[in-house]
């Protein structure tokens, strides 16, 4: 039962609509509501992960589906005091956009003991949230179109790639990051966008996708040769069959945080700590590994040998190249538009 970024965005019916509730009235529903993607990450969430925590707190379930600009800005509407359940799960792109408005509690082990168990990175900024789900991002590469592996993101401008690269849109977390690392490796650092966006126009053209539904097709197709990818990708193609590997690469790789926060105003947060708690449980983040191949952030677990070959250990995981998404957001604009203008 294999989790991919790519069966998400194939199956995920959209946004759910906070809207759609009386947001005092769902606050104080009896049932627990969390906030979860579509496709198979709420199929599995609701089969085989919320009927444990339910039964753990002797309440029914539901989820809202959705996405992360859906969800802020419904949060945005109810605003810091009205929040529309206890706990909220974001990619921490979207966790920053509202850190600083008043929305989430500081998190500390006294309020979920398994934060003493987290790695350091883990732990986000002013504790307002918990990396809970972290999906590592590599160098994937076809094997039969490729004499010579690349070794890192370096590599990328080596000019035996060129023509068979296939990157994101600058509107995915993956090429922010990806730009911000060549202004630092290329300029005088990380807030140097001109020197990565001119760094970036060198390997066009190359296909710019939205999301790996999109750029997976495209290598199992033999269409492009290297791209950067989540794992989870990669072995969706080798298990197709296609003949597909990948590296970490040696800058360090880079990681979606998906990130939990609860919300300080809720009337039942207690439930909202326990409900993340839960999800940082050794149980639960090793069921995560084995089934969407989600590295663990709780080092306590430990991982079959089945799992060894993927870059989850925690050691590996600790050493991924981090950004502050605060900093980030504010940079995006200028590198949006000079991307879109240059590129």
């Amino acid at each position: 039962m294999n989790f991919t970024r790519r069966s998400f965005l194939q199956t995920s019916a959209g946004l759910a609509g906070l809207a759609a509730f009386d947001l005092p009235a769902f606050a104080q529903s009896d049932k627990f509501i969390v906030n979860m993607f579509g496709g198979r990450w709420e199929d599995d969430w609701r089969k085989f992960v919320m009927p444990k925590f339910a039964k753990q707190i002797g309440k029914p379930f539901d989820l809202d589906i959705g996405l992360g600009m859906g969800w802020i800005s419904n949060f945005r509407a109810a605003g810091p005091d009205r929040p529309p359940f206890p706990a909220v799960m974001l990619n921490e792109k979207y966790t920053a956009m509202i850190r600083n408005d008043g929305f989430f509690e500081e998190l500390t082990p006294a309020l979920v003991p398994n934060m003493a168990d987290l790695i350091e990175p883990a732990i986000l900024k002013g504790k307002t949230a918990v990396t809970g789900m972290l999906a590592p991002l590599v160098l994937a590469y076809r094997k039969d179109m490729v004499d010579r592996p690349p070794k890192g993101w370096a590599d990328l401008w080596d000019a035996r790639f060129r023509g068979k690269l296939g990157l994101y849109k600058i509107t995915n977390s993956a090429a922010t990051m990806m730009a911000l690392w060549a202004g630092e490796h290329f300029g005088s650092g990380r807030s140097d966008v001109a020197t990565a966006v001119a760094k970036f126009k060198e390997l066009a053209p190359f296909p710019q996708i939205g999301y790996s539904a999109q750029l997976t097709p495209l290598m199992t197709q033999g269409q492009i040769a290297v791209a950067p990818i989540d794992i989870g990708e990669v072995k969706a193609m080798q298990d197709q069959g296609i003949p597909v590997d990948y590296v970490v690469p040696a800058e360090g790789m880079f990681v979606f945080d998906h990130s939990f926060s609860v919300f300080k105003s809720h009337p039942n947060k207690k439930l909202g700590e326990d409900y993340i708690n839960f999800v940082l449980s050794p149980e639960i983040q090793l069921w995560m590994a084995e089934n969407w191949l989600i590295a663990p952030t709780n080092k306590t677990v430990k991982l079959p040998a089945s799992l060894q070959k993927w870059p989850l250990q925690a050691d590996v995981v600790s050493k991924a190249i981090r950004f502050d998404w605060d900093e980030t957001l504010a940079l995006i604009p200028k590198l949006n538009d000079l991307w879109d203008r240059t590129i």
